[in-house]
C-alpha cells in the first residue's frame, strides 16, 4: 500500500496493493487505534444491505460473484451500442535523406550527391501495440442505487474490451474519491486500486462483478475511509462524506500510475455510458493521442 497525506489540502491518497488488501487491513487489529475503531471498519463486510445497495441480493452472493464472476452482468453490458475501433498506430520517427532537411552530410556533398545530402526525421505510422490505462470511477453518493452505478463498470469494461480486441494493452484502475469524510468534515480521501495490469488477460466475468456492482466500493472502500480517518486521529463522518469526482485527477498525479490515464466521467445511465464511450474512442483515435 502507498499511503500519503497532504496537511495543506487535508487530502489522503491511498493506492492499495490488491483488491483483497482493504479487507486484510480491516482484519488486522494492529492497524487500528482501538478495537472499536476496527469494528467500525469491519461492519461494512458484515452489513446485509440488499440489491439496490450492493448490486447483489446478499453479501454471500456478492462474495460468490467476486470470486467466480458475474456473467449476467457481462450479458447486460453487451447491449451497449458502440462503434468499431481500428488497430492502434504506433508512431515513431524515421530518418530520411532529401535535398533539404535538418543535418548536412558532407560526405554526400563531396560525392556530388546533393539530392541526398540532407537528413531529416519524419513520423512513420505503423500498426503496433500501444498501452492505455483506464481509471474506473467506482462510487457515488448514498442515494445512487446499484442499477445506476452498473453503468460505470459496464462502460469502462466495454471500452477495455474494444481496445483489447483492437490490439491495445489495457490497464485498469478503480478509484473512489470522497470529501468531508471525517467528523470535522475537513478531510478528503481518495483510494486507488489496480484492478488489471496491462499484461493481464481481460476476465470480463470477474471484472464485471468488481466494477459494475457497487458491492466492492460499499464494503472495501467504505472500510478504507474508516481506516484513513482513524490514521489521522479522527473518526469517520456519519454517512462517510460526499463524492469528490473533481479530486481524482489531482490525486492521480501523486501516484506511480500512468499519467496519461483516461479518467472515467461519472456516468449513471446507458445513454451517458454510450456517450462517454464514443468520447473515449474518439480520443484514442485522435492524432494528438496517437503521437503522445
Amino acid at each position: 500500500m502507498i499511503y500519503q497525506h497532504d496537511k495543506k489540502t487535508n487530502t489522503t491518497t491511498i493506492l492499495w496493493d490488491s483488491v483483497a488488501e482493504p479487507q486484510q487491513i480491516a482484519n488486522t487489529p494492529s492497524e487500528w487505534p482501538s478495537e472499536e475503531a476496527r469494528e467500525n471498519g469491519v461492519r461494512f463486510f458484515k452489513q446485509e444491505s440488499g440489491q439496490d445497495w450492493l448490486g447483489a441480493p446478499s453479501l454471500s452472493v456478492l462474495k460468490e460473484r467476486l470470486n467466480k464472476g458475474w456473467p449476467e452482468g457481462v450479458e447486460k453490458m453487451s447491449k451497449i451500442a458502440t462503434k468499431e475501433l481500428g488497430s492502434p498506430l504506433s508512431v515513431r520517427r524515421r530518418r530520411i535523406r532529401a535535398d533539404q532537411g535538418d543535418e548536412l552530410d558532407m560526405q554526400a556533398v563531396w560525392r556530388g550527391d546533393l539530392s541526398r545530402a540532407w537528413t531529416r526525421t519524419r513520423r512513420q505510422n505503423r500498426v503496433g501495440s500501444r498501452s492505455i490505462s483506464l481509471v474506473i470511477n467506482l462510487g457515488d453518493n448514498c442515494g445512487t442505487d446499484a442499477s445506476k452505478l452498473f453503468w460505470r463498470g459496464a462502460s469502462a469494461l466495454k471500452v477495455a474490451e474494444l481496445l483489447s480486441q483492437a490490439g491495445y494493452n489495457v490497464g485498469l484502475y478503480g478509484v473512489f474519491a470522497g470529501q468531508m469524510v471525517d467528523d470535522s468534515q475537513k478531510q478528503k480521501v481518495t483510494q486507488f486500486i489496480e484492478i488489471k495490469p496491462e499484461d493481464a488477460p481481460l476476465d470480463m466475468d470477474k471484472l464485471a462483478a468488481l466494477t459494475a456492482m457497487p458491492g466492492f466500493f460499499r464494503t472495501s472502500l467504505f472500510s478504507g475511509i474508516c481506516y484513513a480517518t482513524n490514521k489521522l486521529g479522527r473518526s469517520p463522518a456519519y454517512g462517510l462524506g460526499r463524492p469528490w469526482h473533481d479530486g481524482i485527477a489531482e490525486c492521480l498525479k501523486t501516484l506511480p500510475i500512468p499519467q496519461n490515464a483516461i479518467i472515467q466521467e461519472p456516468v449513471l445511465s446507458k445513454d451517458s455510458a454510450e456517450k462517454w464511450i464514443d468520447k473515449v474512442l474518439a480520443q484514442v483515435e485522435s492524432p494528438e493521442l496517437a503521437t503522445a
